[in-house]
C-alpha cells in the first residue's frame, strides 16, 4: 500500500508528535524507550506507526469502496468497457448492504440517469504482473435524497459484498483524523487523502467538514476515522449551496464535506422503498436583512404553506424548534435545512398579544404553492425601518392609494390610519382577532405572503370615526401610475438638492449622490443609476449630468446615486462590489427608506443594474432597464415574498423599440411574469420626464 495515499507534511508531523508525546507520558516504558533509542530511530518508529495506523484503516474499507460510472447500458447489453456520459462522474460509492446496495452522490448520477456501471473492488490483492479481471455490474437508481444529494443504487452481485462498519452515533468531533477514500483511476487500489475533521454541523446542519484534499472523484466515497469506521459519505455540498449544481466549485479549495452516517442510516429504509426525499419547506420570511444574526421574527407567511395552515403569524418570534433553542435566524436554518418534506415540527413562538409561549405543530412540504405578489393599493407614509412606536397614535398612516385599487374602492383615503389587520380564513366567516399594526413593516409582513383574492380585515381610524373594512387583494399592477403625489408641490418650496461625494476608504474613486436638501423630512428613497461606462466621475460632470434630475429629486425625495465604472469601456465585477458600500455611505449622509431602494441603468448600464439588483436582492425592491434587456442566458428565479422585486422596462425611443427589440423584450417579460415577477413597461421621453417618472416609481415601491 506504499504511496497510495496523500497527506500533508503538517499532518504527518502532528501525528508523529502526538505518538511521541503519548509515549513520553508513560512512565512504565515510554520514557525508558526514549532514553534507549536514538532520536533518529524514535522518529522512524513514529513514522512507521503513522503509516501502519492509516494502512490498517484503509485495508479495512478497501473492499467496500466501488467505482461509479454513468451509463445508458442495460444488463443485457453490458459487455466490456462502457462510455461515460460527458460532464458527469465517474466517482465513488460505498457498500451499504451486502446484497448489492450502494450509496453514492448525484455527481455521478444526475437526475436524468437511471442506470450506472458499478466496478467492484478486486476479490484478491492484485500484483503488478498479474491483475485479475474486475466484476462490473449495472446499478439501478432506487431512491434519491435531494436534500443531501445522495443516491441509492441496487446491483446484483454474484457473491455478497463487504459492508463496512459505520459510526452510527453523533460522536464525531473537530480535531480527529479524517481519511477520505475513493476508487476511480486505479481500480485495483483506492485513492486516499488524509486530514482532520475541521468542523461539524456545516452546510446548515447537514455535513461534517474536513481539510482532507477532496476532489470530485471522492464524491460518494467514505470518510473514515483512524479505526477505519465510516462516519460520513463525501458529498458535493458547498458551504452555501444556493444555485450550486455539482459542488465542484469548491474543488481544491482546502475543504470538503461529508454527510454524517447517523443522519443517513435512518433514511436508507425509505430510499430502499424507492422514495425521493426532498427538502422540507415551511413558507416563512423574516423581518430583517441580516440572514445570519437577525432576530428570528416571522415577517411573511406564504399563503397555503405549512406555516399558514398551522397558524404561524407575521410578528411571531421563534424561540424553539423541536426543543432546540433558537436565538437568531442562523439557528432556524440549522434546525430546518436538514429536515425533509413530511417531517413534523413543533415550533415554539412568542406572540405579541400572549404572555405565555405558544406551541405550533406543522408538517413540512416539498413544494410551496405558486406565489405572485398581490396588493390592496395602500402606500404608507415613509418612515424609518423597524419603527415600532407604542403611542396612542401608533398605526400606519396612509399617504395615498393606488388608482382603482381595492383600497380606493373601499373608501380608504389619505391620512387614514390603519391600527389593526388580520387575514380572513376561507373556512371562517367571522372576523379573526386583529393584530395591531404600528409600522409599515408590520403591515407589509402581514400582507407580503398573500396571493390574490385573499380577504383582509383592516381597522381604520381617522379624525372622525373608527371602523373595520374588508378588502380583497388584487393582482399587482402591470402599469405604473402617473398620479403619484409629490412630497413637495414645487422645488421652490424646499432647499435645493445637494451633490454629495460618497467616499469609501478601500475604493480609490468616489461615488456621488444628488440628495434632497431638506434633511428633517421623511426618509429618502434611493435610485442607484448606472449609465454607459465612462470611468472616473468628476464633480463637474456629475453636476451637468444631474441637472435634469434636480426638480424630481426635490419633489419626490429620492436620492440619485451615481457609481463610476472602473473601466471606461465596460462595467466590471469590482464596480458591483462597491455598490453595497456606497449605499452604506449614503446612509451616513441621510435617512434612507429601505422599502424604496431601486437600481436603474441605461443600455449597458441597464443590464448591469439587473446584475446589481440580483446581487443585492435583500435590499433592491425594484430594477429598471432603460433601452436594455436582461442577459439572455440569465436564470430567473421564481418570485418569493422575501425576494420581491418590481421590474420596469423603460424606453426613450419607442420607434426603435418597436422595430428592433419588441419581440425579445416581450419574451423576457413573459419569462419574468411566468416566474411571478411583476413587470411594467414605461415610455420615458426626454431626460426631465425620465427623471420624474423614475422618481415617481421609486415612491410607488412602497405599495402594499
Amino acid at each position: 500500500m506504499k504511496g497510495i495515499f496523500r497527506r500533508s507534511a503538517s499532518h504527518r508531523v502532528v501525528l508523529a508528535v502526538w505518538l511521541l508525546c503519548t509515549a513520553s507520558v508513560n512512565p512504565s516504558h515510554g520514557a525508558q524507550a526514549t532514553q534507549q533509542a536514538p532520536p533518529e530511530q524514535a522518529l522512524a518508529e513514529q513514522a512507521l506507526a503513522e503509516q501502519t495506523a492509516f494502512q490498517n484503516a484503509i485495508n479495512g474499507i478497501a473492499d467496500s469502496v466501488v467505482r461509479i460510472e454513468p451509463s445508458g447500458l442495460s444488463v443485457a447489453t453490458l459487455q466490456g468497457a462502457s462510455e461515460a456520459i460527458p460532464n458527469v462522474g465517474p466517482s465513488s460509492g460505498v457498500v451499504v448492504g451486502s446484497d448489492g446496495w450502494i450509496l453514492t452522490t448525484e455527481f455521478a448520477v444526475p437526475s436524468d440517469i437511471e442506470e450506472v456501471v458499478i466496478t467492484l473492488p478486486p476479490k484478491k490483492k492484485a500484483t503488478e504482473t498479474k491483475k485479475q479481471p474486475l466484476e462490473r455490474l449495472v446499478g439501478r437508481v432506487i431512491g434519491r435524497d435531494l436534500n443531501r444529494r445522495l443516491v441509492l443504487l441496487k446491483c446484483d452481485p454474484k457473491e455478497p459484498l463487504t459492508e463496512p462498519q459505520f459510526v452510527r452515533q453523533k460522536n464525531v468531533h473537530p480535531g480527529e483524523w479524517a481519511i477520505a477514500v475513493g476508487r476511480v483511476w486505479n481500480l485495483y487500489e483506492p485513492s486516499v487523502a488524509i486530514g482532520v475533521v475541521s468542523a461539524v454541523g456545516r452546510c446548515w446542519g447537514r455535513a461534517i467538514q474536513t481539510d482532507a484534499a477532496i476532489s470530485p472523484v471522492n464524491y460518494g466515497g467514505p470518510l473514515l476515522n483512524i479505526e477505519g469506521h465510516v462516519f460520513g459519505i463525501i458529498a458535493p455540498l458547498p458551504a452555501e449551496t444556493a444555485g450550486m449544481s455539482t459542488g465542484t466549485e469548491l474543488y481544491d479549495s482546502g475543504v470538503g464535506f461529508a454527510i454524517p452516517m447517523h443522519d443517513i442510516i435512518p433514511l436508507i429504509p425509505r430510499l430502499k422503498k424507492g422514495e425521493t426525499l426532498k427538502p422540507g419547506l415551511l413558507g416563512i420570511g423574516y423581518s430583517t436583512t441580516d440572514p445570519i444574526n437577525g432576530r428570528p421574527v416571522v415577517e411573511t407567511v406564504r399563503t397555503g404553506s405549512p406555516a399558514a395552515k398551522s397558524g404561524l403569524q407575521s410578528g411571531d418570534l421563534i424561540t424553539e424548534i423541536n426543543g432546540r433553542a433558537i436565538q437568531r435566524i442562523a439557528d432556524v436554518r440549522h434546525a430546518l435545512t436538514p429536515k425533509l418534506a413530511g417531517d413534523a415540527l413543533e415550533i415554539t413562538v412568542q406572540r405579541e398579544e400572549r404572555t405565555a409561549p405558544l406551541s405550533i405543530r406543522t408538517v413540512l412540504t416539498d413544494k410551496l404553492p405558486p406565489w405572485k405578489r398581490s396588493m390592496l393599493g395602500i402606500v404608507p407614509m415613509r418612515q424609518p425601518s423597524q419603527s415600532n412606536a407604542k403611542s396612542e397614535n401608533a398605526g400606519v398612516v396612509i399617504n395615498w392609494t393606488w388608482p382603482n385599487s381595492p383600497a380606493e374602492k373601499a373608501g380608504i383615503q389619505p391620512q387614514d390610519i390603519i391600527t389593526g389587520a388580520a387575514v380572513l380564513p376561507q373556512t371562517n366567516e367571522d372576523d379573526p382577532p386583529l393584530r395591531s399594526t404600528t409600522s409599515p413593516d408590520q403591515l407589509a409582513g402581514l400582507l407580503g405572503g398573500l396571493t390574490r383574492n385573499t380577504e383582509v380585515v383592516l381597522k381604520i381610524r381617522n379624525s372622525e370615526t373608527s371602523r373595520k373594512v374588508r378588502v380583497t387583494t388584487a393582482p399587482f399592477p402591470e402599469k405604473t401610475s402617473n398620479k403619484v403625489p409629490a412630497f413637495n408641490s414645487t422645488i421652490e418650496a424646499v432647499p435645493p438638492p445637494a451633490i454629495v461625494k460618497l467616499e469609501i476608504p478601500e475604493v480609490a474613486e468616489p461615488s456621488w449622490a444628488l440628495v434632497p436638501g431638506q434633511q428633517d423630512g421623511p426618509p429618502v428613497g434611493v435610485l442607484v443609476f448606472f449609465d454607459e461606462p465612462s470611468g472616473t466621475l468628476s464633480e463637474n460632470a456629475v453636476t451637468i449630468w444631474t441637472s435634469s434630475w434636480r426638480e424630481a429629486v426635490a419633489r419626490y425625495r429620492v436620492a440619485l446615486v451615481l457609481v463610476p465604472s472602473s473601466d471606461s469601456s465596460s462595467w466590471r465585477q469590482a464596480d458591483l462590489n462597491r455598490v453595497g458600500k456606497t449605499i452604506g455611505a449614503l446612509a451616513h449622509q441621510c435617512k434612507i427608506d429601505p422599502t424604496r431602494i431601486a437600481f436603474a441603468g441605461s443600455k449597458a448600464g441597464g443590464t448591469f443594474a439587473w446584475l446589481g439588483a440580483n446581487r443585492f436582492d435583500t435590499i433592491a425592491r425594484g430594477v429598471c432597464l432603460i433601452d436594455a434587456d436582461i442577459p439572455r442566458r440569465t436564470r430567473i428565479r421564481r418570485a418569493s415574498p422575501d425576494r420581491f422585486r418590481w421590474v420596469l422596462f423603460g424606453t426613450t425611443d419607442n420607434e426603435k423599440m418597436n422595430q428592433e427589440g419588441s419581440q425579445q423584450y416581450q419574451k423576457t417579460i413573459q419569462r419574468l411574469r411566468e416566474a411571478g415577477v411583476p413587470v411594467s413597461e414605461l415610455p420615458l421621453g426626454d431626460e426631465t420626464e425620465k427623471a420624474s417618472r423614475l422618481c415617481q416609481w421609486v415612491e410607488s415601491l412602497g405599495l402594499l
